[in-house]
């Protein structure tokens, strides 16, 4: 597999350019729409537009984040007075 001399520069590159098509291909949907009755819009894709997101910043910059996680680490308190838990839930 090739690599680019500036890897970096070629990730921000391919990210705008796949961010760009994303969005003509979603100003297209909604303009061609052909139920007229329940038109499309822009809510209509906030899931893809998430997932897009994610996909960018999880797998573009794997070598800057080496949790694996797209969300960064809230960092613990030394001496926080408690601790944040996810509670159990009720059965």
């Amino acid at each position: 597999m090739d690599t680019h001399a500036n890897e970096p520069l070629a990730r921000e590159q391919y990210a705008d350019e796949l961010v760009r098509r994303y969005r003509e291909l979603r100003r297209w949907a909604v303009a061609n729409w052909p139920n007229t009755s329940q038109p499309l819009g822009q809510s209509d894709f906030i899931a893809s537009d998430r997932e897009l997101l994610l996909l960018l910043g999880a797998r573009l910059h794997t070598d800057e984040r080496k949790t694996g996680s797209p969300f960064p680490e809230t960092p613990h308190a030394e001496n926080a007075q408690y601790q944040d838990v996810t509670p159990m839930p009720w059965p």
